[in-house]
């Protein structure tokens, strides 16, 4: 059962506590009311009899009594003298009937000693001693169980307590449910709106139902879609200042090459290099709206990792000692399929590798490891001696073209985004990049930046593009 329905029966179930208290406490009270208006009724009779059989014995009672009965129809006074038997030759209830009709009970050794259950009815007393007790029935009944509500004093009562009991518990039920729904409503609204900071009020967050958890759920939507429109706006900035550069590169060669005497040539090869750079760029910016998109799920199948990562060595030994750096490569893994998709991981590395090679001083080495992982997976491990990142932009440096300031040069810094499809190539297949300093001892000098990339035994059962 949910917190929501639980707190929807007991708001009921309190409720019709409420009511039953009530109804018999306003029965208790109906009926207290008629006892005493019966009492005061037998009194008003009794004084009545009283004086009757003091004008004229038990004539004068008798002949009262048949005046008192042609008024009283509903509930007529009864009058039993000692041999219980009504003056009138009126039928008793059944009940008094039956116990004045028992036997007294007689105590041993005391003879003509009687004792008869007390009750509490008024006595007359005539000159002679005889004693004439009065009676006033009870009213007429329903057969089996009267409920209050048969009961025509507590009608009235009993329906306005069920009115104001159930019109609160409306009230305030309906009110715990249409606040918080309100409240999101508010949200969505605003969020329509553009306002990307719209959130749920707080008291509706932290409700322990299925409204809290909702909007709770509503808040983690708005934060998640506020960090991902901010992210395509500062996509769409970076790739407008990206594609800016190379344009200005490629105006400024046109120009030249029609001016006269100019070397055509010349001016053409700047064309076509910067038409190469514009292509890269161009083709990485895809790559990472593929998978921001979901357009880049990856296809796993079963490859030689080490074999791939030795391959992508080989490749980056070339180009490391065309730069004056050299890349030392070493597995400690050994050799079994595992499921990736191959095209993409050996992208994810090779970015990683030609960006250490890329801020590692000349004359140094990057070392690139492929070890076990503690969970059956693999991991591979690139270091470079370079001047390492700023610790609070560690993380950052997986987001599309942000460069280190140090690193914004476009001699040492590319477009920023090797690293960012590296991020999302390796999320994509369950595993994880992250980048650390490299230090000589715990905030001793830095010796360069370490970045693991982490696969796991087994590809996510259903692969799709992580994003920022």
């Amino acid at each position: 059962m949910t917190r929501l329905s639980l707190r929807i029966f007991a708001s009921f179930f309190a409720a019709m506590l409420v009511i039953g208290a009530g109804a018999i406490l306003i029965t208790w009270w109906v009926l207290a009311e008629r006892q005493d208006d019966n009492a005061a009724q037998l009194r008003d009779a009794a004084g009545r009899a009283a004086a009757a059989l003091a004008r004229g014995g038990r004539p004068e009672l008798v002949a009262w009594l048949r005046e008192d009965a042609a008024t009283r129809r509903e509930r007529p006074l009864l009058v039993i003298d000692d041999g219980g038997r009504e003056l009138l030759g009126r039928p008793l209830p059944p009940r008094r009937a039956a116990r004045w009709a028992a036997p007294a009970l007689r105590l041993d050794g005391a003879p003509g000693v009687e004792l008869r259950p007390p009750e509490r009815l008024p006595v007359l007393v005539d000159a002679a001693g005889t004693r004439y007790r009065l009676l006033l029935p009870a009213p007429r009944r329903r057969r089996g169980f009267a409920p209050p509500f048969m009961m025509p004093d507590a009608r009235v009562p009993l329906l306005l307590l069920a009115v104001v009991v159930t019109a609160l518990l409306s009230f305030g039920l309906a009110r715990s449910i249409t606040r918080p729904i309100r409240d999101l409503q508010r949200a969505t609204q605003a969020l329509s709106d553009g306002d990307l900071g719209a959130r749920v009020a707080a008291a509706t967050r932290d409700r322990r139902d299925e409204l809290g958890r909702l909007a709770g759920s509503f808040d983690s939507m708005a934060a998640r879609l506020a960090t991902l429109i901010e992210v395509r706006e500062r996509l769409l900035r970076d790739v407008s200042h990206e594609l800016r550069s190379p344009l200005a590169r490629m105006r400024l060669a046109t120009g030249l090459a029609r001016q006269p005497g100019a070397d055509v040539g010349r001016q053409l090869e700047r064309l076509e290099s910067e038409i190469e750079r514009l292509d890269e760029l161009i083709g990485r910016v895809l790559d990472v709206a593929r998978f921001d998109s979901g357009a880049g799920a990856i296809a796993p199948e079963p490859i030689d990792l080490v074999e791939l990562v030795e391959r992508l060595a080989d490749d980056a030994r070339f180009e490391a000692e065309g730069s004056g750096r050299r890349l030392e490569w070493r597995t400690e893994l050994a050799r079994r399929p595992v499921q990736a998709d191959p095209a993409w991981i050996a992208s994810a590395i090779e970015n990683v590798v030609r960006n250490a090679l890329r801020h590692a001083p000349e004359g140094t080495a990057v070392s690139m490891t492929l070890q076990p992982a503690p969970d059956g997976g693999a991991r591979v491990v690139v270091e470079d001696a370079g001047p390492g990142v700023p610790e609070d932009e560690l993380a950052r440096i997986f987001e599309p073209f942000h460069r280190v300031a140090a690193a914004r040069e476009r001699g040492s810094g590319g477009a920023g985004l090797g690293l960012a499809i590296a991020a999302r190539v390796m999320r994509a297949h369950g595993g994880s990049i992250e980048a650390r300093n490299r230090r000589d001892a715990p905030g001793g000098r830095p010796l360069g930046l370490a970045v693991t990339l982490a696969l796991p035994a087994a590809p996510p059962a259903n692969p799709r593009p992580a994003t920022f």
